[in-house]
């Protein structure tokens, strides 16, 4: 192999290393714009047919109970459409990041925080905006045959959660 194609593949390597990494931020950052406007069926595009959201205890309508949400059909009835969330609507902000993301072929592992924001209020001037939930998030994606990617699994773990600490040590170790 010569030296300038030597250099060409470590190029075309590097672009689709690059390449994966945004395509896999986009991914999660459309989850959270979709779930913000209750859009189940944007918000199941994002998940593989048989994805699990797990999502741990911490937040204010769910309690300390955990629940796994197990195919895009529960995703979308259980979750998005679900009382606890659409009683948040259009009232909550999910902003997703930063995010570790770690590529090996075609699975990929992406680890970091997550906000949710509220406004409580008329829509006035006065309204407040609430931190509703800080989430600590794994997120294990899947390239599919078309070379788009898509969630696999979720584990969401509230702040405060022993739990939490574990994912990012996983992540980082």
């Amino acid at each position: 192999m010569s030296d300038l194609e030597a250099r060409l593949e470590d190029l075309e390597r590097r672009l689709r290393a690059a390449e994966d990494r945004l395509a896999i931020h986009d991914l999660i950052v459309r989850y959270g714009l979709a779930v913000d406007i209750g859009d189940a069926q944007g918000v199941a595009s994002v998940f593989e047919p048989d994805a699990e959201f797990d999502v741990g205890g911490g937040s204010a309508w769910r309690g300390s109970q955990s629940v796994v949400y197990r195919g895009r059909g529960q995703i979308m009835q259980q979750l998005v459409q679900g009382e606890g969330h659409q009683s948040m609507l259009p009232d909550c902000a999910h902003t997703i990041g930063p995010v570790v993301i770690e590529v090996e072929g075609d699975r990929a592992l992406a680890t970091g925080y997550s906000r949710i924001y509220h406004r409580k209020g008329k829509h006035t001037p006065q309204d407040h905006i609430d931190l509703f939930r800080i989430g600590f998030n794994r997120w294990e994606l899947a390239r599919q045959p078309d070379e788009s990617w898509l969630i696999a699994r979720r584990m969401s773990r509230a702040l405060g959660d022993l739990e939490a600490h574990e994912l990012f040590a996983r992540a980082l170790g």
